[in-house]
């Protein structure tokens, strides 16, 4: 999809300028002398007027002040040549997720019970894990740094941020995050791309 500007609303940047000096990890910060629906609403006609790559948010209260943010994002080819790293990457919190709640549940007082007493750790594989429980979420931190963040209801669910975090802290996943330049944001549109939608709870 190329860029069009056709009828422009009063105040909104020109799109076929924007798409030409964002870049791949050049983020573009557009200052707008406007209140923040304004701003959202321009944001919003922005996403569909650019590439589906190009992403576009309001933000306000910076040390630049009020505007857009403007992100290149992973492209349609980029996320197909890294499916299969993500596939895995996917597959592997997953399971240890999944492990990790079902450890915690059989080990707090009374076994299962969500309102009852929570471990301090768990032990899973010769490695113990710190827990940090809060809300539906609790946070699993091993031996190395390694970080599971899960939702204990439903440990299978897939948070782009979490998956994020887990990929940075366990290694061995090159592949993905050299794709998530933008981090968060890449990490979205890859979940997305792959049949993954993500589910963001955090």
């Amino acid at each position: 999809m190329k860029p069009t500007t056709g009828s422009i609303p009063q105040g909104m940047p020109d799109p076929i300028d924007i798409a030409h000096r964002v870049g791949r990890g050049r983020k573009l910060f557009i200052p707008l002398d406007m209140d923040m629906q304004s701003a959202t609403a321009i944001a919003r006609t922005l996403r569909d007027a650019l590439p589906p790559h190009v992403t576009v948010f309001a933000v306000s209260g910076t040390s630049r002040g009020s505007g857009l943010t403007v992100l290149q994002l992973v492209t349609d080819a980029e996320a197909a040549a890294v499916r299969p790293a993500l596939d895995h990457l996917v597959a592997e919190f997953r399971q240890s997720a999944d492990a990790l709640v079902a450890h915690m549940l059989a080990a707090m007082v009374p076994a299962g019970d969500l309102d009852g007493e929570f471990p301090d750790t768990v032990r899973i594989r010769d490695a113990t894990w710190d827990l940090e429980p809060h809300g539906a979420h609790c946070r699993f931190e091993g031996p190395n740094g390694e970080v599971v963040e899960a939702d204990i209801y439903s440990p299978d669910t897939i948070d782009p941020y979490f998956l994020l975090l887990y990929a940075e802290t366990t290694g061995g996943h090159g592949a993905v995050l050299d794709a998530c330049v933008e981090g968060f944001h890449d990490m979205c549109r890859l979940l997305e791309l792959t049949g993954h939608p993500p589910r963001s709870q955090h």
